[in-house]
């Protein structure tokens, strides 16, 4: 476990998970760690026929919280779709506020083909910047 000091001094504690920082709070009764997302994902019941959109905030091996529309919209057992990472998984629904929900996974994820791919492109400057000042042109003479 490590540290990381916040302006402040305020100290908070986190380990790392590949690449990503996670907070711990040894009394929350996590059975395993979470990660902060922000994925588009979609609660499917009824065979797929009825769907809601939701945004993924935290995901972990054995649950997520979805930020949605209305809490009152999402039933009490669902699918839950994330199309970038192909990831299906049966959910229940554990706890619901205003506008999000807290799911756990009744089983394992699993893992299909992305329906879609996310693009990330590079915002890079047509060409290399500069601090020298481009020469004025010299002026016009009628």
């Amino acid at each position: 476990m490590d540290v990381l000091r916040r302006a402040g001094g305020t100290v908070v504690p986190f380990s790392a998970i590949g690449n990503t920082l996670v907070k711990e709070t040894p009394n929350d009764g996590r059975v395993a760690p979470r990660r902060r997302v922000l994925k588009a994902g979609i609660a499917a019941s009824n065979d797929r026929h009825l769907t809601v959109g939701c945004t993924v905030r935290d995901v972990s091996a054995t649950g997520a919280r979805l930020r949605v529309e209305s809490s009152v919209g999402i039933p009490d057992t669902f699918e839950l779709i994330i199309e970038v990472d192909g990831l299906e998984a049966d959910c229940q629904v554990v706890w619901r506020k205003a506008n999000e929900v807290g799911v756990r996974f009744l089983a394992a994820p699993r893992i299909v083909a992305a329906k879609r791919t996310q693009v990330i492109s590079p915002l890079a400057p047509a060409k290399a910047p500069t601090l020298r000042r481009t020469p004025a042109p010299p002026p016009s003479r009628t």
